[in-house]
């Protein structure tokens, strides 16, 4: 990438994060104790003000320049200001006709003699209560991510083209850099429910900022969260307080109301087909009260469903989720051929993340890697593509049908020559379609499945996963601890090492922990810090991926924690639960133990220290700061036999685990400590407790059905799957969330951490053979 494209204009890191010396020994974390009064009582004045004293009055400039620990606190407040809306939104009985007693009246008329067997009843209640609450708060998410639609086209005046491309303007090579950010002012927040999906889009920086310059969006981006007005806004019980005149520009200017649920319950929408306007309910899954109906179940089939059918009052079009995809498509391919609006995933360079100018002259622009989905549709398919919506098309088009005609194109040598305008002697050749070429097509096409929105990816599934680390950093509950500052002083520098990490590693895949995670998701929020600090640190714009293998996680997990020990000296995971033990176990050769020769088994050793220094005492199982998993998900594979290749690896991932969880449980009792048998991981949705594997699993979403974009936790990879995208492409994408998470990658991720396995078995091999020489020299002697 060109220099003067990338955010150089700025100055460099601030001293915050770019000048520190990150190799001093960081602050210990401080013990909170458990002195709190019971929720129950009413708490003393004095006592709420010391609670809250750590971010009750925080000192946050209007333009953040850094991340820092004030930012870090109201980043905090912001979050739980999130967690509490979720819970009145799951808890409020009767929101959208979903009334708890048609739960409680199943289970009645399945056994009415529940008393007599009341821990099953708890037991099942319990579950049907929780989806159901879950149903309450996926149709929640689903309008929150409509209102964010209605203020991002509010926001949004003009719209990038391919013009543009050529320019180092503001609309595009100078977009990282220059520009004025937008003025945020009190009386033009968004409700919190838009505010959280927003926070959701930016913690994935590179749709972000696609979808900013797009949408020619410089002020918003540059501008990032203003943490100084939404910090007053939210009080010290998490409440989101604004003026009246803030709740009237919004009603006026956006035209919804300030509250998610006093908007109609019903979606407006034009069938793309013929341009009727229908009125779709939300949901078909509410009921009355006191309704002894047969009863409609979860998933339902309105607009915010998990299954939206809806038939067209005029033509009869049946209009689904991927048929609303396939029209965003082609709507898009019709702003391509007519207005030169370029097609999502040709904006930013794929190895940089940053937008990069094109060349000027004519040849050069012919083979342009990046921008070769827009010369395909433009000079071959723009006809076959733009028939998929014509009324005569029977049956209704989708993805699938995007996909296999851009596949026959690829395979096609004469198409690609056509379109590259390959001639001469070139043209008498085979030709060959560069990897970027491939790579941008496969990222165009991840822009759509299962995403009939605007944006780079579907949003609403975002929210949900954000929301499981929101949940985790509620339950460890900074906040309200004496020591939040030098916690947060304290995870701020980690941070710095885990970017160090990163720099020094661009091959490997770098997973934060909880506490690491927190200082990373808060300069995202300020995109342009974000970017100037990344651009500094690394040359691109690292993304923050929001869907990957559960086990590929845990896999560059495992050998992040490695790598910090092996650099800083100490623990990376201060947990004590079975997983954490487990991972550090494997960072120790059992042979170079014994010898003396392990770089991790130092004196005392890197682990041991953790506990006779007394950290490991403040580290609970349940509720410390490990591996940060809320972006992981377990991968479906269409296909049976790389399915059955993955199940294996999983199968030897889990295998790995608990052996080496049972050597930390020896070496513990060789050290007089006792470390508990391996017992399942617990999570809690909705009150109910279900069991996980381990912390770096993908949650349990209780009602996988019921969500718009499908289920949060899953992704489907492989050619002609959901994400995978198109044959000939080089391989899965991973879905519209992100690259990467097929069985290849998993390969690859896992041939990355195996060569420092590989060299610690050479090693012990090695060693083995030294002391066997020795031992025969003495016999000699």
């Amino acid at each position: 990438m060109a220099k003067s494209t990338g955010p150089t204009n700025k100055p460099a890191g601030s001293p915050g994060l770019g000048e520190k010396n990150i190799s001093e020994e960081l602050p210990r974390y401080t013990a909170t104790g458990n002195d709190r009064l019971p929720s129950s009582q009413p708490l003393p004045s004095a006592a709420v003000d010391e609670l809250t004293s750590a971010f009750s009055s925080l000192n946050l400039p209007s333009w953040t320049e850094d991340v820092n620990p004030d930012t870090c606190l109201a980043h905090l407040k912001l979050l739980s200001a999130f967690q509490s809306l979720k819970e009145d939104v799951g808890y409020t009985d009767g929101l959208w006709d979903l009334f708890d007693a048609r739960v409680l009246q199943q289970q009645h008329d399945v056994n009415p003699k529940a008393v007599e067997n009341g821990l099953k009843l708890d037991d099942e209640a319990g579950m049907a209560l929780a989806r159901l609450r879950e149903k309450r708060w996926a149709l929640f998410v689903a309008r929150a991510v409509d209102r964010y639609e209605a203020w991002w086209r509010k926001l949004s005046k003009s719209y990038l083209t391919e013009l543009d491309f050529e320019r180092d303007s503001e609309r595009y090579g100078g977009f990282t850099y220059r520009g004025n950010p937008l003025s945020w002012g009190e009386n033009i927040l968004p409700p919190l429910d838009v505010l959280m999906v927003w926070h959701a889009h930016m913690l994935n920086p590179r749709a972000f900022l696609e979808d900013c310059m797009l949408h020619c969006l410089n002020g918003l981006w540059t501008a990032g969260m203003p943490w100084k007005l939404v910090n007053h806004a939210i009080d010290t019980s998490f409440n989101y307080n604004v003026s009246k005149e803030c709740k009237n520009a919004w009603e006026n200017i956006i035209g919804r109301k300030w509250d998610n649920a006093d908007d109609p319950m019903t979606k407006t929408l034009k069938c793309p087909t013929c341009s009727e306007t229908n009125e779709i309910p939300w949901t078909t899954c509410g009921v009355p009260e006191n309704f002894d109906g047969k009863d409609p179940g979860l998933l339902g089939e309105g607009y915010g469903d998990g299954n939206f059918v809806y038939t067209c009052t005029k033509c009869k079009r049946v209009l689904t989720r991927e048929f609303l995809a396939v029209t965003r498509f082609v709507k898009d391919v019709q702003d391509l051929l007519s207005r030169h609006r370029p097609m999502p995933g040709t904006v930013l360079d794929n190895k940089t993340g940053l937008p990069k100018v094109i060349p000027r002259t004519a040849h050069a622009q012919a083979r342009f890697e990046r921008t070769f989905p827009n010369r395909l549709i433009k000079k071959h398919l723009r006809s076959k593509l733009l028939e998929l919506t014509a009324p005569e098309a029977t049956p209704a088009a989708t993805m699938d049908n995007v996909r296999l005609l851009i596949e026959e194109a690829l395979k096609n040598d004469g198409v690609l020559k056509e379109v590259d305008e390959v001639s001469g002697r070139d043209a008498i050749k085979r030709y060959r379609l560069g990897g970027e070429a491939r790579a941008h097509t496969r990222r165009m096409m991840s822009r759509y499945w299962d995403n009939p929105s605007p944006f780079a990816l579907e949003l609403g599934g975002a929210v949900l996963r954000q929301g499981v680390f929101t949940e985790k950093m509620n339950k460890i509950d900074w906040l309200h601890s004496p020591a939040a500052r030098s916690t947060v002083s304290r995870l701020i520098k980690k941070y710095e090492r885990f970017v160090r990490i990163m720099t020094l590693h661009p091959q490997h895949v770098v997973v934060p922990t909880l506490d690491v995670d927190l200082a990373w998701h808060t300069q995202q929020l300020s995109p342009p810090v974000y970017t100037q600090f990344m651009w500094t640190k690394t040359q691109q714009l690292v993304d923050h991926d929001d869907k990957i293998d559960e086990d590929k996680l845990s896999s560059a997990f495992e050998w992040t924690s490695r790598t910090y020990q092996e650099t800083y000296g100490e623990v990376y995971s201060e947990c004590t639960c079975w997983y954490c033990e487990s991972i550090r176990a494997a960072h120790v050769s059992s042979v170079g133990s014994i010898l003396g020769v392990s770089r991790n088994e130092k004196t005392p050793p890197v682990s041991e220290s953790f506990y006779l220094s007394g950290r490991a005492s403040l580290c609970p199982p349940n509720n410390s700061a490990h591996i940060s998993a809320h972006n992981a998900v377990r991968t479906s594979i269409p296909d049976a036999r790389r399915d059955a290749v993955h199940r294996r690896l999983s199968l030897a991932h889990h295998d790995h685990l608990d052996r080496n969880y049972a050597r930390a449980r020896r070496r513990a009792r060789r050290r007089g400590r006792n470390l508990p048998p391996r017992d399942e991981y617990y999570g809690v949705y909705w009150g109910y407790p279900y069991a996980l594997y381990g912390p770096y699993v993908s949650p349990v979403y209780p009602a996988p059905g019921c969500y718009p974009g499908g289920d949060p936790g899953t992704k489907t990879v492989g050619s002609g799957g959901q994400g995978a995208c198109v044959a000939g492409c080089g391989g899965g994408s991973g879905g519209c969330s992100g690259p990467g998470g097929n069985v290849a990658d998993i390969l690859r991720n896992r041939s990355a951490v195996l060569p420092d396995r590989r060299a610690a078995v050479q090693g012990e091999v090695v060693a083995v053979v030294v002391v066997a020489a020795v031992a025969v020299a003495a016999a000699v002697v």
